[in-house]
C-alpha cells in the first residue's frame, strides 16, 4: 500500500478494517469465464472480482505489472504475475483474469510483495492476497468501513480481499492503513466495479476514482488561476516602462548605471549590429558574456531583431559550447573581445564584440541618422530563447521558449516578488541557467531595477554584498544560496535583506526553511519556494513557506496562473491522493520542444488529454504524490537525471563522456551525499589503468565543473541485482564515508544491457513475453503540425489526430523525426513586422 496511507497513530495498530461490497451490478460481466466452484451465472463472475481486484492493485501502483497472492479453494496459496497493458476492456480484463485464474505460472508458496518503483522511504513490502476460498471473518458495513473492528489481521498479509457469492470482503491490517485510507480503498473498489458493470467494453485503463477525488486532481489542485494576457511581450513591456520613467535607474553593475532610456537606446544598437548582418527571424543568436552592463543591451538588443537569444556561459568548455551553437543552427554570437579565443575555430560563426557594437562613438551617434528603430520585432508566439541543459543521450538538449510563455510566468514575478518593494532584485546566477531569469527582466517590468553582482562571484561575498546594497524586492536563488546566507547573516541583516526570499532550481528542506525563518525573525524577510523545469518556461508553481514540517521536503506549491500541473501515470490517467505518480506540467508555459530534436520531442511532449484541443503536456520526470490538503509531496526522479548546485544534469551525459575516455569500458554515474554530489565508477579495459586526474582533465574538455564526479572509483565489475540492475547501493557502499564494503570484482556474465546499467524503474531484462506484448502506439499531431505519440488503442484527445502511422514507442519516434521539419508551429515562423504592431497577438 502506498505509503502515506499508513497510519499516523499507532494506538490501534494490529486491529482488523473490515468492509463489504456488493457486486450485483457485476452479474452477467464475464459470464461463462472461469466461474468457480460452486458459482452460478446469478453469481458475480469469479474473474470480474478479480478483474476489479487487479485494477485496484494497479491504480495503487507506479508499474503496471505487479505480482499478487492468491488462495484458491482448498486453501492453496498462490502467487501469481499480473500485467494490466495488454488489456484495452473491461471484457478482455475479465477475460485474461479467468485465464490467469485457470493456471497461474510461476506460482510460489510465500506471500506475494509488492515492492514500489523509486528510492525509500517507496520501496517498502505488503502482502496482499485475494481470498478466493472466502475464509469466516468479522464484517462491518461499508458505510462504517472507517472503523476499527476488533480482531486479528490474516497472518502474513496487510490487505485481504476475500471472495463471497454477493461480492467481496475487503479486510486490511491497521498496521498498514490509516481508516481513512482504508474508507478510500474501499471507494476504489466501489469505482472499478461500477466501471466494469457500466460498460463491460469500456477503456479498463482508464482512472476508476471517486468524482470528488478527480475533480480535486484534474481541476481544483491542478490548474492555476484563468488571467486574460494582452498579447504584449517582455520587450513590449519593458519599453512601456522606459517611456512612462525614461530617467530611472534600470541596470547597476559596480559604478555604472544605465537608466530606463539608455538601456533602451543601447539596445537599439545591437539589433542595428545584428540587422547589418541579416541576423534575427528565427535563427538564434548567441550571447557569450558574462554579466555586465552590456549583457541586457544585448538581450533586448536580439529580441528587437525577432531572433531567439542563445546564452552561452562562458565557463563552459569551448568544445561544449561550439556543440551548442552548431545544434541551434546559430550563425551569430556576441562575445566581449576577451572571449574571442573561445571562439577559434566554430565552424560558420560569426562573433561580434561587445565593445564594438556599443563603441562610445555609436553610442553619441545613436539618433543622428534618423534611426526608428528596428523593423521587427518578435510577437507571443515568438521564440524568445533556446536554453541548453542535460542529456541522457550523451549531447545537451536546447529547450525552444516562446515569448507566450515567458510573459505569463514574467508577469506572476511581477505580481508576486517585484510588487514586495522598490529595490529590484539582484542577478548572480550563469545566463545559461534559467533560474536567473525573473532576476533579469521582472524588474524591469515595473519600473524597477536589476543589481548585476561580479562575475565571477565569490560564493564567500555572496552575503555582504547582498545586504550592502539592499533591501531588494526579492531574492531569487538556489537552496545551497540559501544555505549559505542562513549561516552568514545576522538577524538584523537577514530580516531586512528582501521583501522575499526564494529558493528553487532544487529539493528545498523544510529544516533549511525553518533556520531561515527562525534567523529572519517576526516581520523579516519571508521565504517561498518555486518549482518547474525549463520546459515549462522557469517555473510552473510555487508558495510561500511559513511554517514549514523540518523533517520533510516543502512540497511544490500551486500551479500558476494559465498553468496546470497533474500526477498521472504512463497513460497519461490521474492516480488517486497519495499514491506517486509522474509530474506532468502543462497551460501557458509549455515549450516548443527540443531544438532539432524532434524524436525526444514527441517523446516528452504529450498530447494533453485535459487541456485545450490540441494542447501539450511536458513529463517532467518527477515523482509526487497528492497530499489530502491539495499539496504536492516531491519524491524524487522518476529517471536518473540529478540536482547539483541547482543545476539539471542527466547523469546518462555525463556516463556517455566517460565511456568515450580511452581505456574505460563502461561506467555508471550516480548523485551520492547530502549536499549531493557526482560519484563515477569506471570498468577499465583490459590492460588499462585509467589515471584519475587525466580522466578529470578528459572530461573537464567537453563538460562545466558542476558536471565533473567528485569521486571517481575504478572497479573490475559493475554489480547486478538480482533482476538485472546495476546494483548501486553496492557501489555506493564502497565510497568512502559511506560505507565499507571492498570494490565488487565478479564480472556478469553476457554483455550488460543497456537499459539495466542505468537502473530504470521496470524490469531491464525483458522476456521474450515482454517483448512480443510491448505497448503499440500511433503518431497523431495537432493544428500547430506538432508532433507526438498515444496509445494506439485510445482515441487521440481533442485537437489531435492520427498521422497513419502505428508500431512500437520507438518505431512511432522514428517516424516522427523524419516527417516533423520543424519545432515550432506554423503560426511562429512568420515574425512580426513594423514595430507598431508589436502588440498584436501571432497568427
Amino acid at each position: 500500500m502506498p505509503t502515506a496511507w499508513r497510519p499516523v497513530d499507532s494506538a490501534d495498530a494490529g486491529k482488523r478494517l473490515e468492509a463489504t461490497l456488493s457486486a450485483d451490478r457485476l452479474v452477467g460481466v464475464g459470464v461463462g469465464i472461469g466461474i468457480g466452484e460452486g458459482r452460478t451465472e446469478q453469481d458475480a463472475p469469479l474473474s470480474a472480482l478479480f478483474a476489479v481486484h487487479v485494477k485496484v492493485l494497479g491504480t495503487l501502483w507506479e508499474d503496471r505489472r505487479f505480482r499478487t497472492a492468491i488462495r484458491t479453494a482448498g486453501g492453496t496459496e498462490r502467487e501469481m504475475e499480473v500485467d494490466l497493458r495488454p488489456a484495452r476492456t473491461w471484457r478482455e480484463l475479465t477475460s485474461a483474469s479467468g485465464a490467469l485464474l485457470g493456471g497461474p505460472d510461476g506460482a510460489s508458496d510465500r506471500p506475494v510483495e509488492l515492492t514500489a518503483a523509486g528510492p525509500a522511504p517507496e520501496n517498502s513490502r505488503v502482502g496482499v492476497l485475494f481470498d478466493i476460498e472466502g475464509r469466516p471473518a468479522s464484517v462491518c458495513s461499508a458505510a462504517a468501513s472507517a472503523q476499527d473492528v476488533v480482531g486479528t489481521p490474516e497472518p502474513g498479509y496487510g490487505l485481504v480481499v476475500s471472495v463471497r457469492k454477493d461480492g467481496l470482503l475487503l479486510s486490511a491490517d491497521s498496521r498498514v492503513l490509516s481508516p481513512g485510507a482504508f474508507g478510500r480503498l474501499v471507494d476504489l473498489y466501489r469505482c472499478a466495479m461500477a466501471a466494469a458493470a457500466d460498460d463491460p467494453d469500456g477503456d479498463a485503463s482508464a482512472a476508476c476514482l471517486p468524482d470528488a477525488e478527480r475533480r480535486a486532481v484534474l481541476g481544483r489542485w491542478s490548474s492555476g488561476r484563468r488571467v486574460e494576457r494582452s498579447g504584449e511581450t517582455v520587450l513590449d513591456l519593458f519599453q512601456a516602462q522606459a517611456r512612462q520613467s525614461p530617467d530611472a535607474v534600470a541596470v547597476r553593475c559596480g559604478d555604472t548605471v544605465l537608466t530606463y532610456r539608455e538601456l533602451d537606446e543601447r539596445s537599439d544598437l545591437v539589433a542595428e549590429s545584428l540587422t547589418e548582418l541579416e541576423a534575427g527571424r528565427e535563427l538564434p543568436v548567441g550571447v557569450s558574456l558574462r554579466s555586465g552592463p552590456g549583457l541586457l543591451p544585448v538581450l533586448f538588443g536580439v529580441w528587437k531583431t525577432g531572433a531567439p537569444y542563445l546564452p552561452l556561459d562562458v565557463g563552459l568548455p569551448a568544445a561544449r559550447l561550439h556543440a551548442m551553437v552548431a545544434a541551434a543552427r546559430c550563425r551569430h554570437v556576441i562575445a566581449s573581445t576577451g572571449g574571442l579565443p573561445m571562439w577559434d575555430g566554430a565552424e560558420g560563426v560569426k562573433t561580434l564584440t561587445l565593445e564594438t557594437v556599443l563603441s562610445p562613438d555609436r553610442r553619441r551617434s545613436y539618433g543622428t541618422a534618423g534611426s526608428a528603430g528596428p523593423a521587427v520585432r518578435p510577437g507571443p508566439g515568438g521564440p524568445a530563447y533556446v536554453m541548453y541543459t542535460s542529456g541522457s543521450t550523451g549531447r545537451p538538449k536546447g529547450v525552444l521558449v516562446h515569448h507566450a510563455g515567458l510573459v505569463n510566468y514574467l508577469l506572476w514575478t511581477a505580481e508576486s516578488y517585484a510588487s514586495r518593494g522598490s529595490g529590484g532584485s539582484p542577478f548572480f546566477s550563469s545566463i545559461g541557467f534559467d533560474l536567473g531569469v525573473p532576476s533579469l527582466f521582472a524588474p524591469l517590468m515595473v519600473g524597477q531595477a536589476v543589481h548585476l553582482l561580479p562575475d565571477p562571484l565569490d560564493p564567500a561575498d555572496l552575503g555582504a554584498i547582498l545586504t550592502a546594497n539592499g533591501p531588494y524586492s526579492f531574492v531569487k536563488c538556489t537552496p545551497g544560496h540559501l544555505n549559505m546566507l542562513s549561516l552568514e547573516l545576522d538577524q538584523a541583516e537577514a530580516h531586512d535583506l528582501a521583501g522575499v526570499l526564494i529558493a528553487a532550481g532544487d529539493a528545498f528542506t523544510g529544516e533549511l526553511a525553518r533556520r531561515w525563518i527562525d534567523l529572519a525573525g517576526p516581520g523579516g524577510t519571508p521565504v517561498a519556494t518555486e518549482y518547474g523545469p525549463t520546459e515549462i518556461t522557469v517555473g510552473n508553481s510555487g508558495r510561500p513557506v511559513d511554517d514549514p514540517d523540518p523533517n520533510g521536503l516543502i512540497p511544490l506549491g500551486r500551479p500558476i496562473p494559465n498553468t496546470t500541473m497533474y500526477v498521472l501515470d504512463e497513460l497519461l490517467e490521474p492516480v488517486p491522493v497519495g499514491v506517486p505518480g509522474e509530474v506532468h506540467v502543462g497551460g501557458a508555459g509549455v515549450a516548443y520542444g527540443y531544438l532539432g530534436d524532434p524524436s525526444l520531442t514527441a517523446e516528452r511532449f504529450l498530447p494533453d488529454p485535459y487541456g485545450a484541443d490540441g494542447s501539450r503536456l511536458y513529463r517532467t520526470g518527477d515523482r509526487a504524490r497528492w497530499t489530502d490538503s491539495g499539496e504536492l509531496d516531491f519524491l524524487g526522479r522518476a529517471d536518473h537525471q540529478v540536482k547539483i548546485r541547482g543545476y539539471r544534469i542527466e547523469v546518462g551525459e555525463v556516463r556517455e563522456t566517460l565511456r568515450r575516455t580511452p581505456g574505460i569500458a563502461d561506467a555508471v554515474v550516480t548523485a551520492v551525499g547530502q549536499p549531493a554530489r557526482l560519484a563515477a565508477f569506471v570498468v577499465p579495459l583490459p590492460d588499462h589503468a585509467p589515471d584519475s586526474a587525466d580522466v578529470r582533465a578528459q572530461l573537464s574538455r567537453e563538460l562545466p565543473d558542476y558536471m565533473l564526479p567528485s569521486d571517481l572509483v575504478v572497479v573490475d565489475a559493475l554489480p547486478l541485482t538480482a533482476n538485472g540492475k546495476v546494483d548501486r547501493d553496492a557501489l555506493e557502499a564502497i565510497l568512502p564515508g559511506l560505507g565499507t564494503a571492498a570494490p565488487p570484482r565478479c564480472r556478469p556474465s553476457g554483455p550488460m544491457n543497456e537499459d539495466a546499467s542505468e537502473g530504470s524503474t521496470v524490469n531491464e531484462n525483458p522476456s521474450a513475453y515482454e517483448a512480443l506484448t510491448e505497448p503499440l502506439y500511433q503518431v497523431v499531431f495537432n493544428q500547430e503540425q506538432q508532433y507526438s505519440v498515444w496509445s494506439a488503442h485510445r482515441e487521440p484527445p481533442a485537437g489531435w489526430q492520427r498521422e497513419g502511422y502505428t508500431g512500437t514507442k520507438q518505431a512511432c519516434l522514428t517516424r516522427i523525426a523524419s516527417v516533423w521539419r520543424d519545432l515550432r508551429p506554423l503560426s511562429v515562423r512568420d515574425t512580426e513586422g513594423p514595430a507598431s504592431s508589436a502588440s498584436s497577438p501571432g497568427r
